[in-house]
């Protein structure tokens, strides 16, 4: 039964995704209508032992050359040893676009489950929670030239829970998501264009009578620039951007907000604070020397100067030994990136009948951290070696999951 599971996961890890696309074009002479529908579903974690999968589909209508309704669905479900829920999320997309200007409102909302983190002592688990979003984005076009600022308010909420050793669950009052998106289109063959993006977020962390706990706040600021370049039979564009991240987390458990016998504290503050800048490159090359299309996505993320650091400050009950404490943490995150690498090799969208096509294609994503060595090597605690060794069972399950995570399969068929 295990070398069934065991294949079982192996195939599922192949990440296949499938895609059906079904299109129609109603030819009236008034107002012309087009739809589409889709569906797709996939894996997002495969072990022996259980699985992450997904699904979701969309419809959309298209009323003469201007106006646009689209509703997108999405569930996902695991059902890991380490992680157990199920969510639900819908978002809905309605506007008009003219040569001059244009609008586009958004709203959605989420649902999820009960969900399990971890397990055993260190788990953190919660009945469920539910979330909701609008937006709003004014495109307007000068020529080849054109401005689009956009605006996106969310909000969620969470049942009753618990979080390793205290109970209390999340709350986000506001998610606030602005910017301008400035796009120079020459038309063909080469596009520019420059976006500033700010986002804001308040988290409160309160019991599960909503006495407050915690309250995080974290603000970000995204620049970067966009070209892109297209020639027949193939496409070159890139990104290049920089980020910047400032985030604050300060509270306290109490036995007063944490009236259980059990609960080790008599107060548990803490106080976090980060500040990092980040530079980042996306680069994609398209190429489409025969019946193939080959398509090579890289990215690159570094983080720079920083600043981290954790102070708490806790005293025990008697009866768990009555001392008092200050732990100071200081996180090192500058000198930290990573490398992606995406493969992907597809057939072009071919007519396979009248009104009808197809698309296969076929992807790998590689991944590639640095200097976090460092950073395990320091929570080791001085450990010889600097950590546990693996054994040949441990490298060759690493092996597996590098080989067959990230890789999936993908179809579309359009009427």
């Amino acid at each position: 039964m295990r070398n069934r599971k065991r294949a079982l996961a192996i195939w599922l890890g192949l990440l296949l995704c499938l895609q059906v696309s079904l299109e129609a074009q109603e030819d009236e002479d008034a107002i012309p209508v087009s739809w589409e529908v889709s569906a797709r579903a996939g894996t997002l974690w495969v072990e022996d032992d259980g699985a992450a999968l997904y699904w979701q589909g969309g419809l959309a209508f298209d009323f003469g050359q201007n106006f646009f309704l689209g509703i997108d669905f999405v569930n996902a479900y695991a059902n890991l040893p380490w992680l157990d829920t199920s969510a639900f999320g819908l978002r809905a997309r309605l506007g008009f676009d003219t040569a001059a200007a244009g609008f586009v409102f958004t709203a959605g909302f989420f649902d999820h489950s009960h969900l399990q983190i971890g397990g055993g002592l260190f788990s953190v688990n919660n009945e469920g929670g539910r979330g909701s979003f609008v937006g709003v984005e004014l495109p307007l076009r000068f020529g080849p030239f054109s401005v689009s600022p956009h605006f996106l308010h969310a909000e969620a909420s969470w049942k009753d829970g618990d979080m390793y050793w205290f109970f209390g669950k999340p709350r986000i009052p506001s998610i606030f998501l602005y910017g301008l998106s400035f796009e120079f289109d020459w038309q063909r063959p080469y596009r520019q264009g420059l976006d500033f993006h700010h986002f804001s977020m308040n988290l409160n962390i309160v019991s599960n009578d909503y006495a407050p706990l915690f309250a995080a706040r974290l603000d970000s600021y995204l620049l970067f620039y966009s070209f892109s370049l297209e020639r027949p039979g193939g496409k070159f564009s890139g990104t290049l951007g920089w980020l910047y991240a400032d985030a604050i987390l300060e509270g306290a458990l109490t036995s007063a907000n944490q009236p259980f016998f059990l609960f080790p504290f008599r107060f548990f503050e803490v106080n976090a604070k980060i500040g990092a800048h980040a530079a980042f490159a996306l680069f994609n090359f398209q190429r489409s020397p025969g019946i193939f299309t080959y398509n090579i996505n890289m990215g690159l993320i570094h983080f720079f100067h920083d600043r981290a650091g954790v102070n708490t400050h806790y005293q025990m009950k008697n009866l768990f030994g009555g001392r008092e404490g200050r732990d100071e943490i200081s996180l090192d995150i500058a000198g930290l990136g990573a490398a992606v690498l995406l493969l992907e090799a597809a057939l072009p969208s071919l007519q396979i009948a009248p009104g009808k096509r197809l698309f296969v294609g076929l992807e790998k994503i590689f991944a590639l951290p640095w200097g976090f060595g460092d950073l395990i090597a320091s929570s080791t605690l001085g450990r010889p070696g600097g950590g546990p060794s693996l054994s040949g069972a441990d490298i060759a399950s690493v092996l597996k999951t590098v080989l067959l995570s990230g890789l999936s399969i993908r179809f579309s068929l359009n009427w």
